[in-house]
């Protein structure tokens, strides 16, 4: 019996349904090959079908391998392919780089003094170890120092640059704890993600008979989302790549936007410096939106200089023109977002055919009480919703603390935030000593220190927190919520702890938007009642809308698109207004929130805007008449 069939039949069963553009890509056998795929342009489809065509020619599935950028793409990929071939057993090799690093290394253990089965360590392994080598150094810092660590030390194995060029402004040199979590890594026979891809690179640049290995068993290459992968993931192909350049890449430079996890958009610019020969298609055909939208996307892109040419053509055809809403303030933005979405499914729209985007997660704040009170079911996609997020609960843990002292959650909440040296036994102790006293554990501070029930850091610790609990008693009353807050955050030094992490920014940035929410709240139980409530509300994420960040809604697709606060400063942020190259990005984020709509899309700024508690006039984002003139 043939491993496969070559025939005719199976030819049509593969070419069928394709366009023109697919069908050349698709029948690509030897060569490079670079696929720019546009929004919409059945990118998946192409792939699968030129992996199936591949195999109909009579090359090994043994000899493909599929790289992808999510193990969902990697399944769909597999699925449909059996669904094509009509068998399960032919497949290639398909799965994620980090997957494929980890097979390669297992193979190649011996070579590292490792054993096969060695543990891949996540990132919360990675930070718990990370924390332990700061410790051994005798080093202290705050809360999410450990997690900037281990950031750093993925940044520079992605980017393969030298850590003196990527370190960020650290009280202390990061060097020796990065060289100690190595050095206790290869102790403890593990590798950690970033692991997966340098290390390869590495054994590469060492053994040549491992390169030519690699490249006598993987003859035909395949990679998914080409425009995100970094530099060590370029490396790693460029290494596995053989003489005969069977590497097919697919992607869309439009839609890079993560250039600032290390994804590099030149990779697949320059694809065709690093393959002369290279074969060229780019599909234009979109079977996701209308001409309408698809024409504003275009209009807008354009703009950048950093790409390749390229307009997508609807298959969809004509429907409705994009919607431009300018409101006065934040407020009436939501208010009416929340409005128009209430009125969409009332009218027998599915609310998961809704996606609503924003550049920042702090907007979501505003969004998402304009929900709870139209009682829109929502559900915050790939995030937490913002009164569920840590630095949030954080302060209002402090808040409860202060209005009920017997508040044993909120005390164990933040009693160590920002970090004061207390663990558990100290705090375990502190509960023992305030049960035999009959009182709650936050007024038996000063009779526990003065009767020193423990010692050193521990005692500290809790005379430092009992100190700062008395001082923000007295201030209760002395002001609104918001005042309260701002104290808190101030005499704890809260903004000084959440500057020394990874996400350190947007979690402060959160702090000002919640600070913001307590505006002309004098009662402190009643402004928590509202928030408990506002996290509480019980949504059935099947049928809910879907709120996310720009960046989350790459790859998804819904009938009906808000995009909310374009405004300058906003989308552009602020952060990506120094160059153009970061305008660049900026652009094509916005074009990836565009062309995520089937039907509509609407966009909207507004003219006043509370933005980390202070009232700023905003003016439109220059992207909005980039859109219009086109």
């Amino acid at each position: 019996m043939a491993l496969y069939d070559k025939g005719e039949h199976m030819n049509d069963r593969i070419l069928d349904g394709l366009n023109p553009e697919q069908e050349r890509a698709v029948r690509h056998v030897n060569g490079p090959i670079l696929i720019f795929a546009g929004a919409g342009s059945g990118k998946t489809r192409v792939i699968v079908h030129r992996v199936a065509y591949l195999i109909s020619q009579g090359v090994s599935p043994r000899e493909i391998l599929c790289l992808t950028f999510t193990n969902k793409a990697a399944g769909e990929m597999k699925e449909r392919l059996k669904a094509i071939m009509g068998r399960a057993d032919i497949l290639p090799w398909a799965g994620t780089f980090h997957a494929f690093g980890a097979w390669l290394l297992r193979q190649e253990a011996h070579r590292l003094g490792l054993p096969s089965s060695f543990v891949i360590y996540d990132e919360a392994d990675q930070r718990s170890l990370m924390g332990k080598c700061r410790r051994e150094l005798n080093i202290n810092s705050e809360r999410g120092t450990d997690a900037s660590l281990a950031w750093l030390a993925n940044y520079s194995r992605d980017t393969m640059k030298d850590l003196t060029e990527v370190a960020g402004n650290y009280p202390f040199n990061p060097q020796p704890v990065l060289e100690l979590y190595e050095k206790r890594k290869r102790e403890n026979k593990a590798v950690d993600f970033a692991d997966l891809l340098y290390v390869p690179c590495v054994l590469f640049s060492h053994y040549d008979d491992l390169k030519q290995k690699y490249r006598n068993r993987f003859r035909y290459i395949l990679v998914d989302e080409y425009q995100d992968t970094n530099t060590a993931q370029y490396v790693f192909l460029m290494n596995l790549v053989g003489d005969e350049a069977n590497i097919c890449v697919v992607g869309d430079d439009d839609q890079s936007i993560y250039g600032w996890r290390g994804a590099n958009v030149d990779n697949i610019l320059k694809f065709r410096d690093d393959f002369p020969n290279a074969e060229v298609v780019v599909l234009e055909h979109n079977y996701r939106s209308t001409e309408e939208i698809l024409e504003a996307a275009s209009a807008l892109i354009a703009n950048n200089q950093n790409r390749a040419p390229k307009r997508l053509k609807s298959v969809q055809g004509r429907g409705k023109d994009i919607v431009v809403c300018e409101y006065m303030d934040d407020e009436k933005e939501a208010g009416h977002t929340a409005i128009a979405i209430e009125n969409l499914i009332r009218s027998g729209v599915d609310p998961r055919k809704i996606g609503v985007f924003y550049r920042v997660n702090s907007l979501s704040r505003v969004l998402e009480e304009a929900f709870v009170r139209r009682r829109v079911p929502y559900a915050v996609y790939g995030g937490m919703r913002f009164y569920e997020r840590r630095e949030v609960k954080d302060l209002l843990a402090y808040l409860r603390i202060l209005v009920n002292p017997a508040d044993t959650e909120a005390l164990d909440r933040i009693i160590n935030v920002p970090t004061r040296g207390i663990g558990e036994k100290t705090l375990a102790a502190l509960k023992a000593f305030a049960r035999k006293k009959g009182v709650p554990a936050v007024n038996a501070i000063e009779d526990a220190v003065a009767g020193r029930i423990v010692k050193g850091t521990g005692l500290r610790g809790i005379e430092s927190f009992g100190r700062v609990y008395r001082e923000l008693a007295g201030r209760v009353g002395m002001g609104d919520v918001a005042l309260l807050l701002s104290q808190i955050v101030e005499t704890t030094g809260f903004d000084k702890a959440l500057k020394a992490e990874v996400d350190g920014e947007d979690r402060l940035n959160n702090v000002k938007e919640l600070i913001a929410s307590a505006k002309d709240w004098w009662d402190i139980g009643r402004y928590l009642e509202e928030k408990a409530l506002m996290s509480a509300v019980d949504v059935d994420a099947g049928e809910s809308i879907s709120v996310m960040t720009l960046h989350m809604s790459k790859g998804l697709e819904f009938d009906h698109v808000f995009i909310l606060g374009l405004e300058e400063g906003l989308l552009p942020h602020a952060r990506s207004m120094d160059t153009s190259r970061e305008i660049e990005e900026e652009r094509r984020l916005l074009y990836v929130g565009i062309t995520r709509a089937r039907r509509e899309v609407t966009l909207s700024w507004s003219r006043q805007r509370t933005i980390y508690g202070r009232e700023v006039y905003q003016v439109p984002s220059g992207f909005l008449s980039e859109l219009v003139s086109g």
